[in-house]
């Protein structure tokens, strides 16, 4: 049977489906035909040829139409699983998109609002720098903080007055939290793109 059906694989599914129905309709009304007038001399005479014929071409039909409709079934759903991808990239492609826009622009926002603020150190604030002093203990903590350490231990000397200047650790100050907002937000668009990936990949797989 596999021969066959790559001998005529090469047509199209609609004419084959159309074929095989005329096939098996017509084998199944002549096997009937001449089952009823196989009594008369004349017509039992050709029914002991064509019978057999008729019920090969019967059963030939009908594993076409089996075959066919597997075949049919197939590429239906292929074509919807297809489509089903197609859409998903399209969405994928557009929440990248907005996602890229949206949190590039608040990180840029939030820099810009960095540097401001470092300017108006540099302006405003280093103009009280000899009004305002800092303890050696004072920047030992922030020092400490800064590196998620603890301020206890020898070697260090927490009196007396530091030479950094207030704008100097201000600056510091201000950079460490533009830096932190910064990636407050990375965090949160890779947060926000992942839920949005996942819910386009479980419509795909419903």
């Amino acid at each position: 049977m596999w021969q066959i059906e790559t001998m005529v694989s090469w047509l199209p599914t609609d004419y084959l489906i159309y074929i095989t129905h005329i096939t098996v309709i017509v084998s199944l009304l002549a096997i009937i035909l001449l089952s009823v007038f196989k009594k008369i001399p004349v017509v039992d005479n050709y029914a002991r040829v064509l019978q057999p014929l008729f019920l090969v071409f019967f059963i030939v039909g009908v594993f076409f139409e089996g075959s066919l409709y597997q075949k049919t079934s197939y590429s239906k759903k292929i074509a919807e699983m297809e489509k089903k991808v197609k859409d998903a990239e399209e969405k994928s492609r557009q929440v990248n998109e907005v996602i890229k826009y949206v949190f590039i622009d608040k990180v840029k926002v939030i820099q810009q609002k960095g540097e401001d603020n470092v300017k108006y150190i540099e302006t405003v604030v280093t103009k009280y720098d000899n009004l305002c002093t800092l303890s050696n203990a004072a920047v030992w903590v922030h020092n400490s903080a800064s590196q998620n350490k603890v301020a206890t231990g020898a070697g260090r000397t927490d009196e007396g007055t530091s030479d950094v200047k207030i704008s100097e650790l201000l600056k510091t100050v201000t950079d460490n939290y533009t830096t932190y907002y910064q990636t407050r937000e990375q965090v949160i668009g890779w947060q926000e793109w992942y839920k949005e990936q996942k819910k386009i990949f479980e419509e795909v797989s419903k």
